[in-house]
């Protein structure tokens, strides 16, 4: 008896424990109320911020200083906004600190909650969190960032996040930009790398396997050896027909998910792979067609649908959309292609031909249409009278952001072109 009143006690306590914390942290207002479409205004800007990334990495063994403006750091939360409606983000930076905030949404029955989170990051000569708080919680910053790097080395068995934090050499700050002072990255890339095939271990070996099997099998097709561009739709054919052959109605979302993604390995881009893992038969020589494929005739339609149907395979539909858009918004930038209608239009066609092939009661008849494919007008709508090529300021003055009445207008227009396809019915 005495052991149950024992038990019972212990279990009160923790219940009491966690309703507390449960109160301090959700609380029935969110802590930023900022829209997503005036953060991503000036996405065009986050191409010198990936190039100064993609410099310290090739460079990796001199040490670099990344700078991150305040329109680089709205635009990326702006897209995670956009991504996950349930998330906003607010950053703002100063000499003194730059200030994170945070509000994540909770769906509690008919009450909506918000984890709340407020942070700063003050200069130092490493990473320094001087204060988190979540909701009416306080938490001491360097607490904070220990628990945090103690739970990424538990769960990849490594020193990862430590090294990670040990790469930073100083952080520093003004009324516009964040400058982080990095060590060369040699040896932290090459022990993410060790991290990271580790953890493929753990990913879904039977995908892998798969995408792996239709990555060797359309390479093998005469089509793939044509020196003129060749449609997409016979690629499409190929491996869909081959995907019906090897699945029945209890494993064909399987394998049309592996399908799509050696698609997209092989035409879209062959780092689609590293979501997949170790694909490709030589790892140094990824397989690909000998011309491009089109769609539309052009490649980087094909690109765009078969890298979104991959995305919207690996994650949710809001973030495959939410990348696409923010791509578009990159290339209003000097240089890039402009804003284009059209490159979404294949952006939200992938993801509806993803929807349907992973669909377990539209799977099966999914490969059947298109396994016998003969026109492109069966996966991708007409692109006639869709904008595209819009500069930054085109794009301003005619659409002004990207919630506006007439930029949804043009949005509407790609939905209502997909919905008078009979596969995406």
């Amino acid at each position: 008896m005495r052991i149950i009143r024992g038990f019972l006690l212990v279990f009160v306590l923790l219940t009491i424990v966690v309703v507390g914390i449960i109160a301090l942290v959700i609380e029935a207002e969110p802590l930023v109320q900022v829209k997503a479409a005036e953060q991503v205004a000036d996405a065009d800007t986050v191409h010198d911020l990936l190039e100064q990334v993609t410099t310290s990495i090739e460079d990796r063994h001199q040490g670099h200083v990344i700078t991150v403006s305040t329109q680089q750091i709205d635009s990326i939360v702006g897209f995670l906004q956009r991504a996950k409606s349930e998330f906003r983000g607010y950053v703002k930076v100063a000499p003194s600190g730059t200030q994170v905030k945070a509000s994540l949404a909770i769906p509690f029955a008919s009450f909506k909650g918000y984890i709340n989170i407020d942070s700063t990051i003050v200069p130092a000569d490493r990473f320094v969190l001087d204060k988190l708080k979540i909701g009416d919680l306080y938490v001491p910053g360097e607490l904070a960032v220990s628990l945090v790097e103690w739970l990424v080395n538990r769960w990849t068995n490594s020193d990862i996040a430590t090294q990670a934090r040990t790469q930073v050499e100083n952080v520093s700050m003004d009324n516009q930009s964040v400058s982080v002072t990095l060590r060369p990255l040699d040896g932290f890339l090459r022990q993410l790398n060790e991290v990271k095939n580790g953890l493929t271990v753990d990913q879904d070996d039977e995908l892998r396997d798969l995408t792996a099997y239709y990555l060797r099998y359309i390479s093998w097709q005469d089509i793939t050896l044509a020196d003129t561009p060749q449609p997409m739709i016979e690629f499409v054919r190929l491996t869909m027909k081959r995907a019906q052959q090897k699945s029945t109605q209890e494993t064909a979302v399987t394998h049309n998910r592996a399908a799509i993604l050696a698609l997209a390995i092989f035409i879209g881009h062959h780092r689609v792979a590293n979501f997949v893992g170790d694909v490709q038969p030589d790892a140094d020589k990824a397989l690909r067609p000998a011309s491009l494929p089109q769609l539309r005739g052009r490649n980087d339609l094909a690109r765009h649908f078969l890298i979104s149907a991959a995305l919207k395979v690996l994650s949710e539909q809001g973030v495959t959309l939410a990348i696409g858009e923010f791509k578009e918004l990159m290339d209003r930038a000097m240089g890039g292609s402009g804003y284009s209608f059209v490159d979404l239009t294949a952006d939200m066609a992938g993801v509806e031909f993803a929807r349907v092939a992973t669909t377990p009661e539209t799977a099966r008849a999914f490969q059947q249409t298109l396994s016998v494919i003969q026109d492109e007008n069966t996966i991708m709508p007409a692109i006639d009278g869709l904008v595209e090529g819009l500069s930054k300021q085109a794009f301003i003055d005619k659409y002004e952001k990207v919630d506006s009445p007439a930029y949804l207008q043009e949005v509407e227009r790609i939905r209502q072109r997909l919905r008078q396809i009979p596969l995406y019915q």
